[in-house]
């Protein structure tokens, strides 16, 4: 047994009672077969960008160090990219974007693996991740082998999936296959198309790739020099009645809904806005002042401090607008 610290992007201390790196899938089936057999609890890590961590994290941490993208081409427009859970995503967005291949422009600068990608079904300035998965491939730990889940299997919703919803851990993710360079772009999200008008010229992958990696600098930090996880709550979706009497309140734009929910969507990030927590800080943490979507780890933080703001801010925002925020990434450890 090893101890270790677990990676994680937020920057905050967790240490598993025993990690493991592993790199090849017959090594993950045994390590994931013995902690089952021995009532071990065994948690899957990828690049830890979607994840709040506690002090502790008890059982197995298993850390995928699966690698390795291919590109596939099928005909003019169509392309095939198999890659495994532990390849970083962008390297799969900067291949297609290398080959002028479409369908992943929106989402670049996501930071994580791409095993985190169908858990969360990704989704950036109008493109979801579900759009243009073909396939899954994924350890049961129930039925003890390896199996193929198509996109209609994993039961795609807004920031959710059916590997979101496995209470009981039941699938491992190592490798996924898109089909890209079918799809329409997406342009007009309202930042992205103002981002565009600004710079104008021709309209392609790259070039719309090029407005959203700016309009993401410019109002999100890199995870790379600040800790944070991205968006910490996901957009709610109200009815049409609440968003009547939100308006009272609260000067607010809305959305079409996900294709599995009924009423409008709104940003969570005006509502934080609007209750006032734009650059408040709370001990070692603050929401970052260019997008009230983003807690910061500002130093030595730790999982706990998070999530206290975090509270905080949810019970402020339902507190004047009878909106419950839910968050986006998942919370794992123990104090």
């Amino acid at each position: 047994m090893s101890s270790g610290q677990v990676p994680n992007t937020l920057r905050v201390e967790c240490i598993a009672d025993d990690i493991r790196l592993v790199r090849d899938e017959d090594d993950l089936a045994e390590r994931i077969v013995h902690a089952d057999r021995h009532k071990i609890p065994a948690t899957i890590i990828g690049g830890g960008s979607n994840l709040v961590l506690r002090a502790r994290l008890p059982g197995m941490a298993i850390v995928l160090k699966l690698r390795g993208a291919e590109f596939e081409r099928l005909g003019d427009d169509d392309w095939r990219v198999a890659a495994a859970a532990g390849e970083n995503w962008q390297t799969v967005v900067d291949g297609a974007l290398e080959r002028g291949i479409g369908g992943l422009e929106n989402l670049t600068l996501i930071p994580g693996s791409v095993g985190a990608a169908p858990v969360q079904n990704i989704g950036a300035y109008g493109r979801e991740l579900s759009e243009v998965l073909e396939w899954v491939t994924v350890f049961d730990r129930q039925e003890l082998r390896y199996s193929t889940l198509t996109g209609a299997q994993c039961a795609f919703g807004y920031r959710d999936s059916v590997f979101k919803r496995d209470s009981l851990n039941r699938y491992v993710i190592t490798r996924l296959a898109l089909r890209l360079g079918r799809t329409a772009m997406v342009t007009d999200y309202p930042d992205v198309a103002r981002e565009m008008a600004v710079h104008g010229g021709a309209v392609d992958c790259n070039t719309v790739a090029d407005a959203v990696a700016r309009v993401r600098r410019r109002k999100l930090p890199d995870p790379a020099r600040i800790g944070n996880v991205g968006s910490f709550f996901k957009n709610p979706v109200v009815s049409e009645a609440q968003l009547d009497g939100l308006r009272g309140l609260v000067d607010i734009d809305d959305y079409p809904a996900p294709a599995q929910a009924v009423g409008r969507k709104i940003p969570a990030a005006r509502l934080i806005d609007a209750a006032g927590w734009k650059g408040v800080r709370k001990n070692r943490v603050q929401v970052w002042p260019r997008q009230p979507l983003v807690l910061v780890n500002l130093g030595g933080a730790t999982g706990a401090e998070v999530l206290d703001l975090a509270t905080s801010i949810r019970d402020d925002v339902y507190r004047r607008y009878g909106v419950a925020l839910e968050l986006e990434p998942a919370v794992l450890g123990a104090d």
